[in-house]
């Protein structure tokens, strides 16, 4: 009987079943070299997160759609004044000043920023009327899908590195499934090194080129029960998929890691939920012990190596490329 349910719910062949991607190209000694860099670096407390960009991310295309699905989940207060707002598959967020609101990405399309984003923030008792400003972290259209509809219903000034903009103004609006959607009007270009200030909240941004040529990265200041912390949004760890891209993204991952050490950041946040186990961690500050610590929160030296993790997943990358990812 176990038998015949068994093959009633799996009717497929085995040799139906999707694989593992495979590198026919790959540079083995290479590989095992930076395999091992990025354990090292992400032991113990990182694991998860090299899983994700190491092995799960490159290796596993059927698992990564499962896991990063659009979802509802749960809208939360992250810190005093920062918001989670958007869904399983990729993030937005909420930073509250003290005078209006910054945004941080703004879902897939019109009707997630409509039906997610906006009831996310009155449920988390934010008026969307004081959204002052839109940070679109970079081009692709999961980032920027509702962009306009934040422009046009809340004023919305829409923020992007020159590169970016470019690609959200080009005829593929940047490539994949968003060639159709309207692009918001251009507002502000963001530069290299820029800060935005809105009230007494200033948010450092920096061009990190790897995930797409404009990438931008973000740090500001943030309190957690009246204790402060600095928070780090590195907007490409999903990392380049051409060899000059990662090469790039390699670079921009050494610099950041610089700037922020010196900035003192000692929290992160992400713009897809799976890259921190963010989701897991808001089911940690809402249901579990108050006293316990912000599990977003990692602290100044586990920060770094964070940085350290990703550029190294990226030389396993080059490896399964082909190159010496040196």
């Amino acid at each position: 009987m176990l038998g015949s349910a068994g093959a009633s719910l799996h009717a497929a062949a085995p040799s139906d079943y999707p694989a593992q991607a495979t590198f026919p190209e790959a540079n083995p000694k290479a590989l095992a070299r930076h395999l091992s860099a990025a354990r090292k670096w992400a032991e113990p407390d990182l694991l998860p997160e090299f899983y994700w960009r190491c092995m799960t991310s490159p290796l596993d295309r059927k698992t990564v759609f499962a896991i990063q699905h659009d979802g509802l989940v749960q809208e939360a207060k992250v810190f005093d004044q920062l918001y989670s707002i958007g869904q399983n598959a990729v993030s937005a967020w909420a930073l509250d000043t003290s005078d209006g609101i910054i945004l941080i990405d703004a879902l897939n399309n019109e009707a997630e920023a409509r039906d997610i984003l906006v009831p996310n923030m009155v449920r988390l008792g934010l008026d969307p009327k004081r959204i002052k400003i839109l940070i679109v972290t970079h081009g692709h259209g999961d980032h920027w899908g509702g962009a306009k509809y934040l422009q046009d219903t809340f004023g919305a000034r829409v923020a992007l590195s020159e590169a970016d903009w470019k690609m959200l103004e080009s005829p593929d609006r940047g490539g994949g499934p968003f060639r159709d959607l309207v692009p918001p009007r251009r507002d502000m270009v963001v530069r290299d090194g820029d800060t935005i200030t809105l009230g007494k909240t200033s948010v450092r941004l920096f061009v990190t080129p790897g995930h797409t040529p404009g990438t931008l990265s973000l740090m500001f200041p943030v309190t957690d029960k009246g204790r402060p912390h600095v928070v780090a949004l590195m907007g490409g760890t999903g990392g380049g998929t051409t060899g000059p891209a990662v090469h790039d993204q390699i670079a921009s991952l050494q610099r950041w890691n610089g700037l922020t050490g010196k900035a003192g950041v000692d929290a992160l946040i992400s713009n897809h939920p799976a890259h921190i186990a963010a989701i897991e961690k808001i089911q940690l500050l809402t249901h579990g012990d108050p006293a316990d610590s912000n599990p977003f929160v990692y602290g100044k030296d586990r920060a770094q190596r964070f940085s350290k993790v990703m550029e190294a997943c990226s030389r396993v990358q080059l490896a399964r490329m082909g190159e010496s990812g040196d």
